[in-house]
């Protein structure tokens, strides 16, 4: 059932309780002490315990297995979990989004949905494991598995990929989950990527990837950052992040994305607060004003993201990885996202989760991924 633009799950039910329970639990009491271990050591620690029959996105409230938080931490984690485990995941994913015929945001052992709605990241992310599982593999996926991506990717191309255009502006969820970016610069971003990956696993899009970043790149780069979504010229944080991470554009691009976010010092003192001025209000639903602030902290996954970004670059990472095990150390976990004084993001409705997975990933891509 659809309630405004939310997927009004069992599933989005017991979220929000959850939510509202360690929102309580970490105002009054703060995390809870783990035995002090090497930021590494904490990483993997974090992935073996979110590691059950599905891996969950953290270990406080985010129970659930979300596809492209899955995605991130899929470099960083193959050595901690394993590639029969992680390949697992994967297969199991597919299958059940072929059963839907959507990628859906999330995942239980026993099915997929969307919480808080339906996201256009999911699919690329899906692609990208694959890709990466099958360079693993040695091959690609099964003659099943892989009818079941063509058709999702077909299906996706046909509902949301304009004819000689971007993603649609109907496509308003990404991983900023709690705003409404109509056809967002990061998942246009997430499109590119699938689109250059699809080949490596026999798939055929509709969509030609040169023509695409192209098109992209003349719509959304604006010589010295990307705008954040189709509606706005305002600085895009996450697009700029992405585009490092995923080496999307050539050099001179991506030198220039990177001067933009380093001289805004969105990276200090965390790495990286999410979003360089207030938001649209046009974007904002009803539910995020009650947490207005949680995706304007500073948050670990994406500032690792940009390290890692930064590393293929050529620039140098250690102050922002100093920075990072601080936090770690300080906390004992791999957290979500701090406020300025590097404290856990609070309030009532949600607040900062633990053990976030796509972080613990990121950070051990960080230190163990050899320079590609």
């Amino acid at each position: 059932m659809i309630v405004g633009p939310y997927d009004a799950t069992p599933e989005m039910l017991a979220g929000l309780a959850l939510n509202a329970w360690d929102s309580a639990r970490l105002i009054l009491r703060g995390f809870p002490r783990e035995e002090p271990a090497p930021p590494a050591e904490v990483a993997a620690r974090v992935l073996r315990r979110n590691a059950g029959a599905v891996l969950r996105a953290g270990e406080g409230h985010f129970r659930f297995l979300w596809t492209a938080d899955f995605g991130k931490a899929l470099t960083g984690a193959w050595q901690t979990l394993g590639v029969d485990y992680l390949g697992a995941q994967i297969e199991f994913m597919t299958r059940e989004s072929a059963r839907l015929g959507r990628v859906p945001s999330c995942f239980r052992a026993a099915r997929g949905f969307d919480m808080p709605w339906h996201r256009g990241d999911g699919l690329p992310w899906l692609v990208f494991a694959h890709a990466e599982l099958a360079a693993r593999r040695g091959r690609g996926p099964d003659a099943e598995q892989a009818r079941e991506l063509q058709q999702l990717l077909d299906s996706y191309e046909r509902e949301w990929i304009e004819d000689g255009g971007l993603l649609s502006r109907r496509m308003r969820g990404d991983w900023v989950d709690t705003i409404r970016r109509p056809s967002s610069t990061y998942n246009n971003l997430c499109v590119l990527m699938m689109l250059r990956r699809a080949p490596e696993l026999g798939l055929r899009a509709r969509a030609d990837a040169d023509e695409f970043s192209a098109r992209l790149l003349a719509d959304r780069w604006r010589r010295t950052y990307f705008r954040d979504h189709a509606d706005t010229d305002a600085f895009s944080v996450d697009a700029a992040v992405l585009a490092l991470y995923l080496r999307s554009y050539p050099r001179e691009v991506l030198e220039a994305a990177a001067d933009g976010l380093s001289a805004l010092k969105l990276d200090e003192p965390w790495p990286m607060r999410v979003s360089a001025g207030a938001y649209d209000p046009r974007t904002v639903p009803l539910l995020t004003r009650l947490a207005p602030g949680y995706h304007r902290a500073h948050w670990l996954h994406l500032g690792l993201m940009h390290l890692n970004g930064l590393r293929r670059l050529g620039r140098d990472t250690a102050r922002g990885r100093a920075a990072v095990e601080a936090l770690i150390a300080r906390h004992g976990t791999v957290p979500e996202a701090v406020e300025t004084d590097g404290s856990p993001y609070r309030s009532p409705f949600i607040s900062c989760e633990r053990g976030l997975t796509m972080a613990a990933g990121q950070y051990l891509e960080l230190v163990s991924r050899p320079d590609a």
